[in-house]
């Protein structure tokens, strides 16, 4: 048994199809499944049940992927540190985003970790409806400023930084595009885009991407998107809508899409990490997030006790 088994092993159970973990890992499908099939021989069971339609973990399986995957990102996290230390490389942090991720924030974190922090390089992460979550739980990202509710399991976040107004992102010349503030029954009779199926747990898409309106009227569906560019195409083409917060109308402003305020509850954002990782530096990133937030005046106000 060695560490590219499980790394094999642990893209299989991600994807739960031989060939996708085989691109992620940049190996051909034959070898991923031989060291598959050589970690089952060393465990003693299947850890897969394979079909010709669908790939599925064995009760062996999600027990290895429980106790094995925080360790061995903790163990590449660590190898990667060491590594950089003998090039003579300061050590290295990812965090992922999407979208517009900190906004106005961004300049201020960054100038002031760096100070406080010399020895840490910051990589920043442009993340994706699909793996927004996904990268922070397979460790490709140490943490990524995410919008809430928590999408994948084996998550948690830090303090809510931002909560923002919901906007309605809808072609230039559609009838609601004047409107100030759209009644969300009225989705009943549009279509929004949708998710990759299975890329988040379905409380995210229930929050972000509702198949219901707040009184239970069906909203049609839209085609499934997987970056916000993709999703901004299909408002333009006039194939279905789109929901974001008010700070992404200036992001993402394009004369073709107009942004309308909807009457549902604003879309909270925060540093989401693994529960596993229990890094202080991680903490500190919170507490400065929260503290440059608060200056700023954008910090929500603390929920009553």
């Amino acid at each position: 048994m060695d560490l590219k088994q499980l790394e094999c092993f642990l893209a299989v159970a991600r994807e739960l199809h031989f060939g996708r973990a085989a691109e992620t890992l940049y190996m051909s499908q034959s070898s991923v499944s031989e060291a598959i099939k050589t970690l089952e021989r060393s465990l003693g069971g299947q850890l897969f049940d394979r079909t010709s339609r669908r790939v599925a973990l064995t009760p062996l399986g999600a027990a290895l992927r429980h106790g094995a995957a925080p360790a061995i990102i903790q163990i590449k996290t660590a190898i990667a540190d060491c590594k950089r230390q003998a090039a003579g490389k300061p050590r290295q942090l990812k965090i992922g985003f999407l979208g517009g991720g900190f906004y106005e924030l961004h300049q201020p974190f960054v100038t002031e970790f760096t100070a406080a922090h010399p020895e840490i390089e910051l990589e920043f992460v442009e993340l994706t409806y699909v793996t927004h979550f996904a990268a922070v739980s397979d460790g490709t990202v140490d943490a990524a400023f995410c919008r809430l509710p928590l999408g994948a399991d084996g998550l948690c976040h830090g303090p809510v930084i931002m909560r923002d107004q919901r906007m309605l992102c809808v072609p230039q010349d559609h009838p609601f595009a004047g409107a100030d503030l759209l009644d969300p029954e009225l989705l009943a009779q549009e279509r929004l885009v949708r998710m990759v199926p299975g890329s988040v747990n379905h409380e995210w898409q229930d929050y972000h991407f509702p198949r219901y309106t707040p009184q239970g009227k069906q909203i049609g569906e839209g085609p499934v998107i997987r970056t916000i560019r993709e999703a901004i195409s299909a408002v333009c083409t006039k194939q279905g809508l789109l929901m974001l917060t008010k700070r992404a109308a200036s992001y993402y402003a394009t004369p073709q899409m107009a942004f309308v305020e909807i009457d549902l509850p604003a879309m909270p954002s925060a540093l989401v990490r693994r529960v596993d990782d229990h890094r202080p530096i991680l903490q500190e990133m919170d507490a400065l997030l929260l503290r440059i937030a608060c200056r700023y005046g954008i910090a929500p106000a603390p929920a009553p006790a």
